[in-house]
């Protein structure tokens, strides 16, 4: 099973019909995208976007209908192979999108995340890291196959900690992934900040690469797995 997570900058870097053409080369079962827009993916029958940004009026610092040009702005949008079979309840559903799946691998859930829209901004990167661990948790208490994928501003590389938002929040997804017995398998491509954290029953059968480097859809790296049945 391929499991894909890439920030695409609201597609502004290209024309959106551009970005959707490049993704549709992959042949990924689930694709996370972050900070999106409504792309036709002709790969996926499945399509699940969070609540859209509030349209024509400033929020959390930004008129996102101007900004993007009259695009409706999506921070988290999942596309899939197959159908989710339930959806959980998130404390933002403007920014995290929590679904599960019947999968190969089990039940798992995916819960997409953006922490840092404003990179180190408060109040808003306490927020978002508390929601996302606030949620994770409660989750986890269903479900223990969680993966906590998309843009977490941070790189858990030693000597890379210029591309994270802090070392507080840092150490905290760090004590989140350990309480939840997930492990970060994408932690060690360098200078990334966009992540797929899974159970570590499945990290000794995934394998983790990059599918496009920065700089070249928008100024994220976009990072894939796959797993393996155990």
């Amino acid at each position: 099973m391929k499991i894909a997570t890439l920030n695409i900058d609201w597609a502004r870097k290209k024309k959106s019909s551009g970005t959707a053409e490049f993704l549709n080369q992959f042949d990924f079962d689930f694709l996370i995208l972050t900070e999106a827009v409504n792309l036709d993916l002709q790969n996926f029958p499945y399509q699940y976007l969070c609540s859209p940004i509030p349209e024509n009026t400033v929020y959390e610092n930004l008129n996102y209908s101007e900004y993007l040009k009259g695009e409706k702005a999506f921070r988290t949008v999942l596309y899939s192979k197959i159908p989710y079979s339930k959806k959980y309840v998130v404390a933002d559903d403007k920014t995290n999108l929590a679904l599960e799946f019947e999968t190969e691998l089990g039940k798992i859930v995916f819960y997409c995340t953006i922490i840092g829209t404003w990179f180190n901004r408060k109040p808003f990167v306490d927020i978002e890291l508390q929601n996302t661990i606030h949620d994770c948790r409660k989750i986890y208490a269903e479900n223990k196959n969680i993966f906590i994928v998309g843009d977490f501003n941070t790189s858990f590389r030693k000597g890379e900690e210029q591309f994270s938002i802090n070392l507080k929040t840092t150490e905290a997804l760090k004590n989140l992934f350990e309480k939840l017995n997930i492990i970060p398998v994408t932690s060690e491509i360098k200078e990334n900040i966009d992540h797929i954290v899974i159970p570590k029953v499945f990290s000794d059968d995934t394998e983790c690469r990059i599918f496009v480097d920065k700089n070249v859809v928008s100024d994220h790296k976009g990072v894939f797995i796959s797993v393996e049945k155990f």
